[in-house]
């Protein structure tokens, strides 16, 4: 019997779907540290932009889960509220969301 190394989570979206959430396999990993990277850049100036740059990470993270969601920004706006975006981001990318580092970096150019 195989033994899993990570945890996995189930979260129900807003339109009742269930989707399970675990770590993203590292192909899918780079591309979403790539967007990561941008709260540090000079492009997020205000918290509307650091939540732009959290969607697009999100939505790289359910290419592997719910491509559709992937795909148009609208529809996982819909489906997707902010604290249910958070735990995706903190099982999938491994985003620890108390880290200061990170806040710090989203919150440049905020004050």
């Amino acid at each position: 019997m195989a033994t899993t190394v990570y945890d996995q989570i189930e979260i129900q979206l807003t339109n009742g779907d269930v989707i399970n959430i675990r770590p993203l396999p590292i192909k899918t990993l780079r591309k979403f540290m790539d967007v990561i990277k941008k709260l540090d850049s000079t492009e997020v100036e205000d918290e509307s932009a650091a939540m732009d740059v959290f969607i697009e990470a999100c939505m790289v993270c359910m290419e592997v889960v719910k491509p559709e969601l992937s795909k148009d920004q609208d529809l996982f706006e819909d489906s997707i509220e902010v604290p249910t975006m958070m735990k995706i981001l903190e099982v999938a990318g491994g985003l620890k969301l108390n880290d200061p580092n990170l806040l710090g970096a989203a919150l440049v150019g905020t004050n």
